[in-house]
């Protein structure tokens, strides 16, 4: 059961890390992939051989990220367009790449921040962390609590009472009386109907 939860608390940090880098930093990471890697987002996306637009394209990412947490499609967009800051991390690190201390993370971390963007350097470590790498409790520490570098919680929702319209309110009051007065009456002329069955049987 944690496992599973911490499956969907990772691909939620994810998708949170996602949503804040704007439009033009994501075409930029798309226009900075090679062929092969272009080709890997359109047909994520469902756009390859459509030629889409620049618009068309971001639209089709976001739309398929939004919907990909169950399907993998989230980290799989994600993991190719941060995958040259990722590189760039891993080799910074050097022999501490396959498990680095919070220390390596952090004398690190700064200059792939520097070439990269805070923004897109999130994805990226969220991405790690949802690949289960061995520094992910670590990852996900740095994500969550460290004030320089976590990603934002989600906004919370307010939900505007609901503000009902006194005149509203008495045209609604008065269509219900009329209804009962309408049932009433066809429940009068009912029984006025059965009353005058049961005299025209008593007669003959």
């Amino acid at each position: 059961m944690n496992q599973v939860k911490n499956r969907l608390a990772a691909l939620s940090v994810l998708d949170r890390a996602f949503r804040l880098v704007p439009d033009e930093k994501v075409t930029a990471l798309y226009d900075a992939l090679d062929e092969e890697g272009q080709d890997a987002i359109q047909h994520i996306a469902g756009v390859k051989g459509s030629d889409p637009s620049p618009a068309d394209l971001i639209a089709a990412i976001r739309e398929t990220v939004n919907k990909g947490r169950i399907n993998g499609d989230l980290e799989r967009v994600t993991l190719v367009l941060t995958e040259t800051c990722l590189n760039e991390c891993i080799e910074a690190l050097g022999s501490n790449a396959d498990d680095p201390s919070e220390e390596n993370l952090r004398e690190v971390l700064p200059g792939v921040i520097a070439n990269h963007g805070l923004d897109v350097t999130q994805v990226m470590l969220a991405t790690v962390v949802t690949g289960e790498a061995i520094a992910s409790p670590i990852i996900t520490r740095i994500l969550k609590h460290d004030d320089a570098w976590k990603v934002p919680p989600a906004p919370v929702v307010t939900i505007a009472p609901l503000i009902v319209d006194s005149k509203d309110d008495a045209e609604r009051a008065a269509l219900k009386e009329q209804r009962k007065a309408r049932k009433a009456a066809e429940q009068e002329a009912a029984r006025r109907r059965r009353e005058q069955a049961q005299a025209s049987r008593r007669k003959n």
